[in-house]
């Protein structure tokens, strides 16, 4: 096929093709005669002038007779086989992706399991912390920190309460 110009090479791959698209339910029996009538017309002016695509013709009839023969010697298979096939194929396929997503797909798997961690914890950090905010504010005044860093006045409380209950005091 090298030495065939361009389009001579582009109707051989389209020849080859046509072959494989003949269904062997049509081909019983058949002689390279009755596959050539089969073709459609240009392919059979591609089969006169290429002798290359003319021996795949040969090649194929011949195929097809001897695979006849094969063919009625197999048992009828069962209704639970293509059931069996089709978890076969599945599993296989399963392993394929779970070879090339490893990493990721175990993510997935485990990414609810995390959502639900985070929200426990979240949850738990949350009321704790609520508890000691409450806890902190019965124990007493908060004190405001001094504000510079060389500053020597004592710090006043932050709670109202307090600061109106000086107030009170110093009223006569």
């Amino acid at each position: 096929m090298k030495e065939l110009p361009k389009d001579e090479q582009v109707n051989c791959e389209w020849f080859l093709n046509e072959l494989e698209g003949f269904p062997p339910d049509e081909s019983r029996g058949a002689t390279v005669e009755v596959l050539r009538t089969r073709l459609p017309e240009e392919a059979r002016v591609h089969v006169e002038r290429c002798a290359e695509c003319g021996r795949a013709l040969e090649d194929l009839a011949v195929t097809r007779r001897a695979l006849e023969g094969m063919e009625e010697g197999f048992p009828e298979a069962g209704p639970w086989f293509t059931r069996r096939v089709m978890q076969a194929i599945g599993t296989r396929e399963e392993e394929i992706e779970e070879k090339q997503n490893g990493f990721w797909s175990s993510v997935r798997r485990l990414a609810p399991r995390l959502v639900a961690f985070a929200t426990l914890l979240l949850m738990l950090g949350g009321t704790w912390a609520f508890e000691e905010h409450r806890a902190a504010r019965s124990h007493g005044p908060e004190m405001r920190p001094a504000e510079g860093i060389f500053e020597s006045l004592p710090s006043t409380p932050v709670n109202d309460d307090v600061i109106a209950s000086a107030y009170e005091e110093r009223l006569p």
